[in-house]
């Protein structure tokens, strides 16, 4: 009967002109969300090439700078200015660039508003971007048309359409009866039409799937695990709607109950709940604009180089005593080295804790929102799949944090020399500190954990669709 009923559908939908053209238009609408998510990976790709290329043609020219040509007056200042600290961090800073992943094109997140690199000087003011507010203004609001979006929004609306009637118009036709006189339980035959219907759109999104994985193998290396757990979170998805309108169909009401019911759950839980939810988030945890950090930046600049030379320099060794045997009267000069290496450690030490103050407002509002997210699947889904893709607000906040940490690593390792007056060696400027961003612990554990949350309340369904024993 199962191969009988799937052989019935395939011959009805090829039938149905309408449906056929339906299905068509949503994997074109696909296919459309993987190139345009293909197109903004392959453009912030290119400006991360270009910062790349930019940094190793000046590395060149200051590892040529130590073999210049004496004889002439340009050669001599490059082969003077060798090894400069200042020099080298004025003509190359390092950069810090945030990479996307191998899913990035399936799921774009929040990456279209936070900043990819991030520029590492002695200056360090922790104001990163340029962006006033580093979370969406809505977490489910169209922002780009990524495959994750044709999967949380339009597909549902796919199988709403191809559903919503699976029993009531078996009704309405009067051949319901007919079918029970078979001698097999009519509800088994609905359940079998809604398996083909889910397998079928199943089947689509893999397919749209599979395609993105392989577009994006051609701007990055393929992970296996990340698409796996794709493929795992879009079929718990799609099963969760499945089993909601299981639960409808058994209410045994008409087609055009039907389709309202469920136009009305997809309202709810895509754009209802979800604006819901970011309200109360936004209204118990809202975060300031970073002007307000710029502002802080701007007075501690001026009050830092304000304050007297000798405070200024005594505040220093107090925090650095490791260079108090380098201490010596002319460090309270007006072009000392050492003035400078003060300053900006100070500034630095404020700044850290005015950004450390900031930034625990974004972290407590995806928090709060992460955990808000159990009580919706739409949402919840979209998390798992921007987490997957590495694009939601945790991960730029983790990359955030990461690149604040290696901001002082690189402050520590150019002070050694501006304050010892040394030059960076040929060797040194080979082995200069970079910036590796690393993963986030446990990631793959939480998206498991969140894919098992979206099978089990869609098994829970179901079950109370069974308990309630609805006749058919």
């Amino acid at each position: 009967m199962f191969k009988t009923i799937f052989l019935f559908e395939l011959r009805l939908l090829a039938r149905q002109k309408f449906m056929f053209v339906l299905i068509g238009f949503f994997f074109v609408a696909g296919l459309y969300s993987v190139f345009d998510g293909y197109r903004f990976t392959q453009k912030q790709l290119l400006a991360i090439d270009s910062l790349q290329h930019g940094y190793q043609k000046k590395y060149q020219e200051a590892v040529a700078s130590f073999s210049a040509d004496t004889t002439t007056t340009a050669g001599k200042t490059l082969f003077n200015q060798a090894g400069i600290p200042a020099v080298i961090e004025y003509k190359n800073p390092l950069y810090a660039i945030h990479k996307p992943h191998s899913i990035s094109i399936l799921s774009i997140g929040q990456r279209d508003l936070t900043p990819y690199y991030d520029v590492i000087t002695r200056k360090r003011n922790f104001v990163q971007g340029t962006n006033a507010e580093i979370s969406n203004p809505e977490l489910l609001a169209s922002g780009n048309f990524d495959l994750a979006y044709v999967i949380i929004y339009l597909l549902p609306l796919l199988a709403i359409a191809l559903t919503y009637n699976t029993l009531s118009k078996e009704k309405e036709q009067q051949t319901d009866k007919l079918l029970s006189l078979q001698g097999t339980h009519f509800g088994r035959i609905i359940s079998y039409k809604l398996v083909f219907r889910f397998m079928l759109i199943g089947i689509m999104a893999w397919l749209l799937s599979i395609i993105g994985f392989i577009s994006s193998a051609f701007l990055i290396s393929f992970d296996p695990t990340a698409a796996i757990l794709w493929l795992l979170s879009i079929s718990a998805y799609l099963f969760f709607w499945f089993a909601i309108i299981f639960f409808i169909v058994r209410l045994s009401q008409s087609s055009v109950h039907n389709a309202l019911y469920l136009l009305g759950l997809w309202c709810f839980f895509l754009l209802l709940l979800p604006a819901l939810c970011n309200a109360i988030v936004r209204l118990y945890h809202p975060i300031p604009l970073k002007t307000d950090t710029a502002v802080a930046l701007r007075e501690n600049s001026e009050a830092v180089w304000a304050l007297p030379r000798k405070l200024l320099i005594d505040t220093f060794y107090l925090n650095n005593p490791k260079y108090r045997h380098l201490r010596t009267p002319s460090d309270t000069s007006e072009n000392s080295n050492k003035r400078f290496a003060a300053y900006y450690d100070l500034l630095g030490r404020r700044m850290t804790q005015v950004v450390k103050n900031y930034n625990q407002y974004p972290k407590k509002q995806n928090a709060a929102a992460n955990s808000i997210s159990w009580i919706n699947p739409a949402t919840k889904t979209q998390y798992i799949l921007n987490g997957i893709a590495e694009t939601g607000l945790k991960d730029y906040l983790s990359y955030q944090d990461q690149v604040n940490a290696f901001q002082k690593t690189w402050v520590d390792f150019m002070s050694d020399y501006i304050i010892s007056d040394k030059k960076l060696s040929l060797n040194d400027l080979k082995n200069l500190p970079e910036f590796k961003l690393k993963p986030e612990a446990n990631k793959n554990q939480h998206i498991l954990l969140g894919i098992l949350y979206l099978f089990g309340i869609s098994f829970y369904i179901i079950f109370l669709a069974i308990k309630f024993r609805i006749k058919i």
